[in-house]
């Protein structure tokens, strides 16, 4: 109890200093100045071009007839909602949206954290030696602190402090997508789902999430109504017919909410489908060049048109090329399998920012028992640290002074998602190593030799 008491004044502490520092930052000079960077703003998540959009739709002109504002309808009722309560209802809904985004995801850090341990309790092998298995398993005494540690890290993040005080519209979707990930791990099929529908209708992209949510209630659902003895594993059969119905029942339900959604979105607009082309179809042709943080913008400027088609299709299907065999890997540990996908919406969406690295930075720290088994850790932090401080000089030699090109700031954003790669090809070597080490003991022998296990591409 006087645990649990010292951990709420720990977080209640964080949670003081991460409004704090919000607020101060959004009352300082430098909040205009930091709204317009391009790492925070994106074509699609700027809060200018949500003005634009609301003031254009009171005008009674379709903020979609240009190339201003490429969000759904849905969002861009709120907005008008949210700026007609007052300029300072704006800010204060940043804030506090921003707060329980971390709220949430250290939430989900301890649910998941919690159903993880059950689990690897009943899948820990007998060749496992007892001074070993400590090590491999997860320690339930430390899930409150792996919890708290996701929701200080999303406090005091400077990724997700300056996407609230650029007041970059990725903090609402950040915010419905820990919220997603929470109902998902409480089976709350019909919320969740909605949930992700709703995102999908905004940036199209969260959809591949749909696959990991189902296979997360389902293997929820056979946990709690099939217990096992703590030495059988419990593993979900996906070919058994009722699985399988579950599976569909779950992608049906999100295929009628992403509909209902688009219907909605219809009848806002009076009638007309004008929205759908400058919102998905301005995400999959990818015609605004501006610079980001992504891989899209510097290679379709040096494209030559006749070429563009066919690269355009090809950057568009990685983005989801890679959701059916990682499903089939992480099939046992649906949660890592979300947590990667998270990795990979930020790696190819085409108008990424700094929010979308700071959503599944903060679950790291959940993943806590693989980094024993990586190998490029060090590596990693430092690429996202040295990319961090080089990204603003060299936009700033580029744009402000003149003195470099394009191909500086486009060598920080390569070296930004080559970073973003060897932290998902390290984890998933870490997972697979501790998974190897799970079920055959930490040292195994072949042909009287010491076995190495090594990743192969």
């Amino acid at each position: 109890m006087v645990h649990q008491m010292n951990t709420l004044f720990r977080l209640l502490f964080f949670v003081i200093i991460g409004v704090s520092l919000r607020f101060s930052l959004l009352k300082s000079s430098y909040q205009k100045e930091i709204s317009n960077r391009v790492e925070i703003s994106s074509p699609v998540t700027a809060w200018k071009r949500a003005i634009e959009g609301v003031t254009l739709e009171s005008m009674s002109i379709s903020p979609y007839s240009g190339h201003t504002f490429h969000e759904s309808p849905i969002f861009l009722h709120f907005y008008k909602w949210l700026t007609t309560s007052g300029h300072q209802l704006v800010e204060h809904l940043f804030v506090a949206t921003d707060i329980f985004t971390a709220l949430l995801l250290s939430l989900v850090c301890y649910k998941q954290l919690n159903y993880l341990s059950l689990l690897e309790e009943q899948r820990i092998s007998k060749n496992v030696k007892k001074d070993d298995i400590q090590r491999l398993s997860i320690d339930r005494s430390h899930i409150t602190e792996q919890s708290l540690r996701v929701a200080v890290i999303y406090l005091l993040s400077p990724y997700s402090v300056l996407s609230c005080v650029g007041q970059s519209t990725s903090v609402f979707t950040n915010f419905l997508m820990a919220l997603t990930l929470l109902t998902t791990t409480l089976e709350m099929r019909v919320v969740s789902t909605a949930l992700l529908a709703l995102l999908s209708v905004q940036s199209f992209y969260p959809l591949m999430m749909i696959v990991a949510i189902a296979m997360i209630i389902e293997q929820n659902r056979c946990l709690r109504d099939k217990p096992t003895k703590p030495s059988e594993p419990q593993l979900v059969h996906y070919w058994s017919p009722s699985v399988r119905f579950s599976l569909l029942s779950t992608i049906s339900m999100f295929a009628l909410f992403f509909a209902a959604f688009l219907f909605i979105s219809y009848k806002l607009m009076q009638n007309n489908c004008q929205f759908i082309e400058s919102t998905f179809g301005f995400l999959w042709t990818v015609p605004d060049l501006t610079p980001t943080i992504g891989i899209f913008w510097y290679f379709f400027t040096e494209m030559f048109d006749h070429f563009r088609e066919f690269f355009l299709w090809t950057f568009q299907i990685n983005a989801f090329i890679y959701v059916i065999p990682l499903a089939l890997t992480l099939r046992k540990n649906p949660y890592f399998l979300s947590f990667i996908l998270l990795i990979l919406l930020s790696l190819f969406k085409p108008y990424p920012t700094v929010s979308d690295f700071a959503i599944y930075t903060a679950l790291l720290p959940q993943w806590s028992h693989l980094f024993t088994h990586m190998k490029q850790g060090l590596i990693i932090t430092c690429m996202f640290v040295s990319c961090s401080v080089l990204a603003p000089i060299l936009w700033h030699l580029w744009i402000v002074m003149g003195t470099a090109n394009s191909n500086f700031y486009f060598g920080v954003t390569l070296a930004y998602n080559t970073a973003q790669i060897f932290l998902i090809t390290d984890l998933l070597f870490a997972f697979v190593k501790r998974e190897f080490y799970i079920n055959n003991g930490v040292k195994t022998e072949a042909d009287g030799k010491l076995s190495r296990l090594e990743l192969a591409f």
